[in-house]
């Protein structure tokens, strides 16, 4: 394993992998950002209704455990934000939209202590009620929930033998009336064994 990493250039400091990630363990990690959630043209939409296509404050928090520098597994809680709906009489009206998170990661360990990666799994998304109200001509959505693959690309930083800065992109994918999601982080990684 690490002949392997030193020909992905994971051999010489400079490459913080070289001390956190040969050795497997737990570690977890928080995310803070922004999510797109294109609800415009779906069913929570109305002729009397359009969708706040503003990005949403979001944040994720998850715990992961690393079987070695290349694979490992994270379980994450997922808060995408407040998507926002528009009414022509003036009236708005928000849901809360979050999740639970199990995915697969596979990381590239790269010089200077970077790591590129990818992930891929399993999504499930909470939707609070959107609810009609007189004169207002909202859809009638009761609360619900929806199982949908997820995916996401992402770079991190090893500044440090078990600490690391992470950008990321993870998308979920469309399934029934729950539209595709982007959500866009920053955050950081802590290592609980080194």
């Amino acid at each position: 394993g690490v002949a392997l990493a030193d020909e992905f250039g994971g051999g010489d400091y400079g490459s913080a992998f070289s001390v956190s990630d040969y050795n497997p363990g737990f570690y977890f990690g928080g995310q803070v950002g922004t999510t797109n959630m294109h609800y415009s043209g779906s069913s929570y939409t109305t002729p009397t209704t359009n969708y706040d296509d503003s990005f949403k404050v979001a944040a994720r928090g998850y715990l992961g455990y690393a079987f070695n520098q290349f694979i490992s597994t994270e379980l994450g809680y997922d808060y995408y934000g407040k998507p926002k709906f528009n009414a022509t009489d003036g009236n708005t009206q928000s849901i809360v939209q979050q999740g639970i998170d199990l995915v697969a990661k596979a990381t590239l360990p790269l010089d200077y202590g970077f790591g590129f990666y990818a992930k891929g799994g399993l999504a499930c998304i909470f939707r609070s009620a959107l609810n009609p109200t007189i004169g207002s001509g909202f859809a009638n959505k009761d609360s619900n929930n929806r199982i949908t693959p997820v995916v996401g690309l992402g770079v991190n930083y090893w500044f440090a033998p078990n600490v690391a800065l992470d950008l990321s992109w993870t998308k979920t994918l469309t399934v029934s009336d729950l539209p595709t999601i982007d959500l866009y982080t920053v955050g950081f990684i802590y290592k609980i064994s080194i």
